[in-house]
């Protein structure tokens, strides 16, 4: 919600500035010498948008943690207990749970009414035994939605 408040205040900020400099006469001359700098904030909220929109930090988060995390599925599912972790990858593990054909965690401090985690499993979507469904990330990998 932070970073929501200030991404608007900077919005806003950004509309007042603007208009005092088109009000003010002679400042529209100097405006249009001056387009690039007015137009990459727009430009930089528009883009920034569009890559949360699309998934684009939770797939490159996944992938940069992918080879920890096939590393830790596969000690699981090789009869190695789950045990505690502080962490997978770039992940934070609040909990985790499963057996060696199927297991989830949920990653810390996400969501405000829900927690979100991921899930492994060869066999198509997860049974494991918590609440929550699954939508497929990529291979034998899902995201975890703990309602």
């Amino acid at each position: 919600m932070l970073v929501g408040a200030g991404w608007l205040s900077f919005g806003v900020g950004w509309l007042i500035v603007l208009g005092s400099v088109l009000v003010r006469r002679g400042r529209l001359v100097a405006l249009r010498r001056n387009w690039p700098f007015w137009a990459v904030p727009p430009l930089v909220v528009v883009l920034t948008g569009s890559l949360v929109y699309v998934g684009a930090p939770v797939r490159m988060r996944f992938e940069l943690s992918r080879g920890s995390l096939d590393h830790f599925a596969k000690t699981v599912s090789e009869g190695t207990p789950p045990g505690k972790r502080h962490w997978i990858g770039l992940y934070p593990v609040e909990y985790l749970e499963g057996s060696c054909r199927a297991f989830g965690f949920v990653i810390e401090d996400t969501g405000f009414f829900t927690s979100y985690g991921l899930a492994w499993s060869l066999s198509g979507e997860p049974d494991i035994d918590a609440p929550g469904f699954y939508r497929h990330l990529d291979g034998p990998w899902y995201i975890w939605i703990d309602d």
